[in-house]
């Protein structure tokens, strides 16, 4: 990857008005991450910027630097500059943000694109992977241990913990610089993954007990409703990760983790490839997105029956399709 000459810097360095740095709805560690460590980067620069998100920052996430500092979005405030990082368009905010400049950072294949100074590069295992070359391109020496550990935790959880596909040497070197920066590998790791509740337990066994198989075992889902929140004791952001249960079973290539979220309407599913099949083309039929091997989108639907049937049929066109290309490529 090449940052040099990046016209977002450029603009960056030369903006003398309000900028908002701002995560996607129900924030994970890639999108706060990314946020939070150009946030503060900025900050060092002397800008006049803010860091907001439209959900307050799950437990899972309140251990990153200056996470307290995010704002609740709407704001009534129209910024002169703003920056949504780790999403496919503005729209992800999921409200309203107000900006006279839209730029866009993000590592996702499509979306929206709103100007020269949009940043997309989908071969980057994280988005923090490419803010971090971006405030090194800029001046690596501002890069402290707190934008570090910012960084690195998102670097860390979207690649697994190091175990994703999207895992390779340029991945290990830039967690390397970033420990060497401050980042802690076993605090993150402890923070994010082992400091779970009594009451997500619960909820993981619950949301097991809806596990089932489907495609002859190639496919493997779960359901949350709503419900299951309530009598956990949990919130929405306790379904994070809960998909990687299914997606462990031997021989299934695609997993799903249904999620109703009542206060919406919708189901919100969250998909997940081992390796042969895309589940952001899955995504985009019913107006998602993502990547190769995690991916999602809302679906609008009256019953949980209704919205599995909905995403096995995206599932099922996806699965033929990728045999069709098999066939292509390898004829008999």
């Amino acid at each position: 990857m090449r940052y040099e000459g990046i016209p977002i810097i450029d603009m960056l360095k030369e903006e003398k008005g309000s900028i908002l740095v701002f995560s996607h709805e129900n924030p994970d560690a890639d999108t706060l991450g990314s946020a939070l460590a150009l946030y503060l980067f900025l900050k060092k620069k002397g800008k006049n910027v803010k860091v907001g998100c439209k959900d307050k920052v799950p437990h899972f996430l309140d251990f990153l630097p200056h996470c307290e500092e995010v704002i609740p979005l709407p704001t009534p405030e129209v910024f002169d500059t703003g920056i949504i990082v780790d999403a496919s368009g503005f729209y992800r905010a999921g409200t309203e943000v107000r900006a006279i400049k839209k730029v866009r950072i993000d590592h996702h294949i499509g979306g929206e694109f709103y100007s020269p100074y949009d940043y997309i590069d989908p071969s980057a295992p994280s988005t923090t992977a490419i803010i971090y070359h971006l405030l090194k391109t800029w001046d690596e020496s501002a890069i402290d241990q707190e934008i570090a550990e910012c960084l690195y935790a998102g670097l860390a959880t979207d690649t697994g913990f190091f175990k994703y596909s999207n895992t390779n040497a340029d991945t290990f070197q830039m967690a390397k610089e970033l420990v060497e920066k401050g980042a802690d590998p076993h605090k993150v790791y402890v923070m994010f993954s082992e400091r779970e509740s009594l009451g997500k337990m619960r909820l993981i066994s619950k949301a097991l007990d809806t596990l089932t198989l489907y495609e002859d075992g190639l496919v493997a889902g779960i359901i949350i409703y709503d419900r299951f929140f309530k009598e956990t004791g949990t919130t929405y952001p306790d379904s994070e990760g809960l998909v990687n249960f299914p997606r462990s079973i031997e021989g299934v290539e695609v997993a799903f983790a249904l999620i109703e979220k009542a206060d919406e309407g919708v189901w919100k599913a969250s998909l997940r490839s081992k390796e042969k099949v895309n589940v952001a083309s899955v995504a985009q039929r019913l107006g998602g997105g993502g990547h190769k091997y995690a991916s999602g989108c809302k679906i609008k639907a009256d019953s949980a029956q209704s919205a599995v049937e909905l995403l096995l049929s995206a599932i099922r066109e996806e699965l033929n399709q990728e045999q069709t290309q098999l066939q292509v490529q390898c004829p008999a």
